[in-house]
């Protein structure tokens, strides 16, 4: 077994109920093997996955890389019960002072994962409306001690609890696609009110925000492993309308990315379909990227979605209106100011010169059938 199918096998091992089948694993890795399954198990962050799958099965590793797994295992639980009591904290904040809000992503995922702590994440996300945006800053600020530099961004703003943990406080869940946010912006219509000032999204609603996700980031480099397996534990525990669904797929053109999604996971993980050609190739290109994808990628997908080399350097220089308005939300109101907001970003761009060397490279780099390739499998997608 390689290293790629061996990390899918020990991920499903660890999130399934049943009992695992040790009988096609090895008995014990060696050490080179072992350090690849940690690093590509590190990259997709289910390396605290893998190592829980290692110790149930009983697969023996060298005392070094066995170490660092259970380091991760132990992080992943010691990070959980820190985001639980961020999050704990946050609802009590704002049910005190009115403030509607509902949780996202990983805070409700995590839920359909056999314990909460293997569902990770880097952050808290968290939205409220765009109206109590910034009374919902002040009340962490001034009652929980949460420090911002209030900067906004396409749906967020970033706070930091006395202890470092990251707070993404959104105002909307878009993701910048017109496609997908045309019904992203309409959450609070698809959610339900919960527990004092929480609300929770309805289940179909929850699964297209976690789909049109997954796709924005695909579409841009990659979505990573976690994606699929979200998808699956939902699939099969979530008592969802699937016609509902399908309706709200329909409207943002994510059908067959969801349907070939969920046949990749059902392929990994449940074992009982076979894969065609798309969905191989998709496996190929979630596997060979991270948590978002690779750079090589994203450089590959940004030349495909401007349409070449050429076009897509024109917009990195001049960045889109679109675009720019996010880092510089002022010229949403005073339009006449756009012009400038480019010559600062361009003189911002002077302090990462080397990453932008890096980025020139690997665009000039990047082979016609490899553009080719990735085009004909984002078109299968319907992306």
């Amino acid at each position: 077994m390689n290293v790629r199918d061996l990390l899918i096998a020990l991920v499903g091992c660890a999130v399934k109920d049943e009992a695992s089948d040790t009988c096609r694993f090895e008995k014990s890795l060696h050490r080179e093997k072992a350090a690849a399954l940690f690093k590509v198990s590190k990259k997709h962050d289910v390396a605290h996955l893998v190592a829980h799958a290692l110790a149930e099965i009983g697969i023996e590793l060298d005392g070094e890389v066995w170490n660092l797994f259970q380091k991760e295992k132990e992080q992943a639980q010691l990070r959980y019960e820190m985001i639980r009591g961020d999050i704990s904290e946050i609802c009590a904040c704002f049910d005190g002072a009115g403030i509607d809000y509902i949780p996202l992503k990983g805070a409700v995922v995590r839920e359909h994962y056999p314990e909460p702590w293997m569902r990770t994440s880097c952050d808290i996300d968290i939205l409220v409306r765009e109206d109590d945006l910034d009374t919902a800053i002040d009340s962490l600020v001034e009652k929980c001690g949460y420090k911002t530099d209030r900067k906004k961004t396409y749906h967020d703003v970033s706070l930091y609890s006395p202890f470092g943990m990251h707070l993404e406080l959104h105002y909307n869940i878009k993701v910048n696609e017109p496609k997908y946010d045309k019904l992203l912006t309409r959450v609070w219509e698809f959610s339900k009110k919960g527990d004092g000032n929480c609300y929770l999204q309805l289940r179909e609603f929850l699964m297209l925000h976690l789909i049109s996700h997954g796709a924005y980031h695909f579409s841009h480099g990659g979505c990573g492993v976690k994606t699929v397996l979200d998808l699956w534990l939902l699939n099969k525990q979530v008592d969802f309308d699937k016609t509902v669904l399908m309706e709200l797929l329909t409207q943002t053109e994510l059908v067959k990315f969801y349907q070939a999604l969920s046949t990749l996971g059902e392929y990994w993980f449940g074992g009982e379909v076979r894969a065609d050609q798309t969905v191989l190739e998709m496996e190929k290109y979630i596997l060979l990227g991270g948590v978002y994808g690779t750079a090589q990628q994203s450089a590959v997908t940004g030349q495909i979605k401007k349409g070449g080399k050429f076009k897509y350097f024109w917009s990195r220089i001049f960045m889109p209106y679109e675009s720019l308005v996010i880092l510089y939300p002022i010229i949403k109101k005073h339009k006449i100011l756009t012009p400038f907001c480019q010559i600062a970003r361009w003189f911002g761009a002077l302090f990462k010169r080397k990453r932008i060397s890096r980025e020139v490279k690997r665009v000039a780099g990047t082979e016609r059938e490899q553009i080719e390739k990735t085009k004909k499998l984002l078109n299968d997608l319907g992306l």
